[in-house]
């Protein structure tokens, strides 16, 4: 296999698909060599998107408890602020 081939499998679900988009891209419109290896690397890169959709989906987690909101204070009056008279 080609180091990009064996990185796949590692690869987050966005960079899959970014891979994808690109190879698929270069299939279509690039020099020789790319649509090679493009078109070496596009079943590799379906065959993992396959088996990760085969897989079954984690839990939800529960969502997160939220903190109870602050208690609003009264404004400070003026008699609380004032310097003391010296």
């Amino acid at each position: 296999m080609t180091p990009l081939a064996d990185m796949i499998p590692t690869m987050t679900d966005a960079d899959l698909t970014t891979l994808r988009a690109n190879a698929a891209r270069l299939v279509e419109h690039g020099a020789s060599t790319q649509v090679m290896a493009a078109s070496d690397i596009l079943p590799v890169i379906d065959d993992e998107l396959a088996r990760r959709a085969a897989l079954p989906k984690p839990a939800k987690a529960p969502p997160a408890k939220r903190a109870a909101p602050k208690k609003k204070l009264p404004p400070v009056t003026g008699h609380q602020t004032a310097l003391p008279s010296g």
